[in-house]
């Protein structure tokens, strides 16, 4: 091969070498933007977990997606179970009478309509009212809450304070045949009336203690109190036998079970009562509270003792609590107005 030849292919190869590093350099240059493209495509073809693809970051306040409510399930489930009570139907029918099972006509009966609003928070109330009909009948019907408190209440009548006023039918369901009996005294008119309160104490040995409950007035009158303890002298804290009898000479007691004691029955008086409290008593307790019926052979009225025999050293303490019709009247109504002082 001559030199031209040879300078010729010496140009050819210099030209592929040129052209190959040329290549080389624009890949090289290429590489960084192809890969900036593909992250930018991935990030917008995969939904962020966190942003809302509906919405940008630099939307939210201060940069930050809101925080959702949370629901404690606890807190879902009792609520739930509010709402059901809430719920309840609290259909009523009642009937008001007096102390002559005769009806009461005309009373005011309210129905306050409860419902649960909270562990904190007091229940809310709602108010119906309706009246007694020629028979005495009323009733709630179409009511839902929680539970609903039935009171009657008419001039001329007194409503007892407890329970006891209110007879449920069995299973405590009422019904238009099967109605709740509500119990009110017709008053007959407060007549004068003596009140005493004596407090005092009382031998624990078997020896007797006179009152007077129409004065009262302590060691006298004849109304005799004996408490019995063995021992006399007690250990704290142990139990011990004790019995207290009341007696009344010439008349007697009778022990008061009545809702509404406004009347003393006019006869059936014992000339002693007595409470028995040995240790091995079931119901045992150092303390009675118990109401009776006295008549002294003329007068009539009420007492209520308080006896706790636990006191040590003896005495121990006694309380009678007296309303006494001095007119010889069985009509114990009470009026502070026309107490007798």
């Amino acid at each position: 091969m001559n030199n031209r030849s040879k300078l010729a292919v010496a140009f050819v190869v210099l030209l592929l070498l040129l052209g190959g590093w040329w290549l080389w350099k624009s890949k090289e240059a290429s590489a960084p933007v192809i890969a900036a493209k593909s992250a930018s495509s991935n990030s917008s073809s995969v939904p962020s977990k966190t942003i809302p693809s509906s919405l940008s970051q630099s939307s939210y306040p201060n940069g930050l997606p809101p925080k959702k409510d949370f629901i404690d399930p606890k807190v879902a489930i009792i609520e739930g179970i509010w709402a059901g009570k809430n719920a309840q139907a609290q259909d009523f029918y009642g009937k008001v009478i007096d102390q002559h099972e005769e009806p009461v006509v005309g009373a005011t009966v309210n129905g306050d309509l409860m419902f649960i609003q909270g562990v904190d928070v007091g229940e809310r109330k709602e108010v119906y009212k309706t009246e007694t009909d020629a028979n005495g009948m009323f009733e709630f019907t179409g009511l839902h809450g929680w539970e609903l408190a039935i009171a009657p209440s008419k001039s001329g009548y007194e409503l007892g304070r407890n329970t006891t006023a209110l007879q449920l039918p069995i299973g405590g369901k009422t019904s238009s045949i099967n109605r709740a009996i509500f119990h009110m005294w017709k008053l007959q008119g407060a007549e004068p009336m003596v009140h005493t309160s004596i407090q005092s104490g009382l031998a624990c040995d078997g020896t007797p203690r006179k009152f007077d409950p129409l004065t009262g007035r302590r060691d006298a009158g004849d109304l005799v109190a004996t408490l019995t303890r063995n021992p006399v002298n007690i250990d704290g804290g142990k139990r011990f036998d004790w019995a207290l009898t009341l007696g009344i000479e010439g008349g007697g007691l009778i022990p008061i079970n009545d809702l509404y004691p406004n009347e003393a029955p006019a006869d059936g008086y014992q000339s002693s009562v007595a409470i028995n409290m040995p240790s091995d008593a079931k119901n045992w307790t150092p303390s009675v509270v118990q109401s009776y019926y006295i008549f002294d052979g003329k007068n009539y009225g009420r007492i209520t003792i308080n006896i706790m025999a636990n006191y040590q050293p003896p005495p121990t303490h006694f309380e009678i609590d007296s309303y006494v019709n001095p007119a010889g009247s069985r009509n114990l109504e009470f009026d502070q107005t026309k107490q007798v002082r």
